[in-house]
């Protein structure tokens, strides 16, 4: 992994060198976030503490989609060739859902166990880095950017938000911390279109870190994924 980075940094510093254009851009986006392997699951329950209303999700690392967003900056050179050699930093909230299907607690009478419905939020605050190279397609005024690299995740936080109601109406919820892992580093394709200076994009990309290593008991196996979509605008370049 650290070849791999030095040689996209080496890469990154070549074209900066030699390139014949720059353009500095920012850029607003949504998307979708969720993790896979074999401890990501689609539904959980809620394991109440004693209070009997608030508690901790079993499995808070969801395998389906959550609404995320973010915004960033980057730079980037254009050279001669169109060849590509830029990074973006940016700030983002990814977010996991998972589906509660139950409630686990105890009360006077001893431990129950309630159908319940609702859904738990595992949300990621990053600061994420993009180091990138790649090639433009120029059609007169429209531009097709193609370009790969790494995300460069730093974790700030990770934090469960859950609710659920039970058959009977009774509501309960969870709020927790789950931060484990602080860097997360996600291999990353894009394409890019712009028009002028007004662009969109769609990206994928796909953890290589373990959100639950260090776990102990049974098999640990959980990864990232992000899709993104977002609106860009050039501050320069043409």
């Amino acid at each position: 992994m650290k070849k791999l980075l030095l040689l996209l940094f080496t890469i990154l510093m070549v074209n900066l060198t030699f390139g014949q254009t720059t353009e500095s851009i920012l850029g607003l986006h949504s998307g979708l976030f969720s993790f896979q392997g074999y401890s990501a699951e689609k539904s959980s329950q809620l394991n109440l503490a004693s209070n009997g209303t608030t508690g901790y999700t079993n499995n808070p690392f969801g395998a389906k989609n959550g609404l995320s967003y973010g915004a960033s900056y980057q730079i980037q050179r254009i050279t001669k060739g169109n060849f590509i050699a830029g990074i973006g930093i940016g700030y983002e909230n990814l977010r996991s859902k998972t589906t509660i299907t139950g409630v686990n607690g105890y009360d006077k009478t001893g431990t129950f166990q309630d159908v319940a419905s609702g859904q738990t939020y595992l949300s990621n605050k990053q600061v994420n880095a993009f180091p990138y190279v790649g090639y433009r397609v120029g059609i007169r005024q429209v531009s097709v950017d193609l370009t790969g690299g790494l995300d460069i995740g730093y974790l700030l936080s990770s934090t469960e938000q859950g609710k659920a109601t039970a058959d009977n109406g009774k509501t309960y919820s969870t709020s927790l911390d789950r931060t484990g892992i602080k860097t997360d580093i996600r291999p990353r394709v894009q394409v890019t279109v712009f028009y002028r200076k007004v662009g969109a994009y769609t990206s994928y990309a796909y953890g290589l870190n373990n959100y639950k290593s260090g776990w102990v008991g049974g098999r640990n196996d959980c990864n990232s994924t992000v899709i993104r979509f977002g609106v860009l605008y050039k501050i320069k370049g043409n």
